[in-house]
């Protein structure tokens, strides 16, 4: 085919056609994918909160909180409370009470000597005997710590319990069905064991045989309880 000048104009007039018509397509198109954009983009004006508003709502809350801070006690002092554990060097009894209900049966002497039933002789009797009911229950004397459980050969199962100032009580003549362990700490009138038997004074009735030192040296349980 022969080629003129007048089939390049044609060719280009044509193909110019198509290329301004492809142009204004594309331009169609991103003038709509741009329209579409916009309506998916938030307003940042509108969907920021009023300052105005916040302020508000804050000083309201910060009101609050602060009621109920003043409401409440403060938390250093409970902190300090709930840390805090007593030690047995703070256990001191104050006041004395008899470790049960019952009468004097053999008195305390550390000088005179005293007729014993099981024995048949006369010996120093460095404890207090109380009567009491078979299987009866035996309280602390006062505050204290249980330092000591022991099984004797004399005095039968006691427990001994550090009251504090000096001051140790043996509770002697339990059964084996102790309340207590050796480190707990004790009370006037907590429950440390029951009455059981006591071999050197086995022939008498039962009783509580009670012991107890200052400073290791046997005292007379009545002078430590009635002060």
């Amino acid at each position: 085919m022969k080629i003129t000048k007048n089939t390049i104009s044609d060719y280009l007039k044509a193909r110019g056609f198509y290329l301004v018509l492809a142009f204004c397509l594309v331009a169609i198109g991103v003038a709509a994918w741009t329209a579409w954009a916009s309506a998916k983009t938030p307003n940042t004006a509108e969907s920021e909160p009023n300052s105005s508003n916040i302020s508000s709502v804050d000083d309201n809350d910060t009101d609050q909180v602060q009621q109920e801070v003043e409401s409440e006690p403060y938390s250093s002092e409970v902190t300090s409370s709930a840390e805090h554990e007593t030690t047995p060097e703070e256990v001191i009894a104050e006041n004395f009470v008899y470790p049960l209900s019952g009468n004097v049966m053999k008195v305390f002497s550390s000088d005179n000597l005293i007729y014993s039933k099981t024995f048949g002789d006369l010996r120093l009797h460095i404890g207090l005997d109380l009567e009491c009911e078979p299987g009866s229950a035996v309280n602390a004397c006062g505050n204290g710590v249980v330092v000591a459980i022991a099984q004797d050969a004399m005095l039968g199962k006691y427990v001994e319990v550090d009251h504090g100032n000096g001051i140790v009580a043996r509770y002697c003549g339990l059964s084996d069905k102790l309340s207590v362990k050796e480190g707990n700490i004790v009370s006037a009138g907590t429950k440390l064991g029951l009455i059981g038997e006591i071999p050197s004074e086995c022939a008498d009735e039962t009783h509580l045989h009670l012991e107890f030192y200052k400073d290791e040296v046997p005292v007379n349980p009545e002078v430590i309880i009635e002060g």
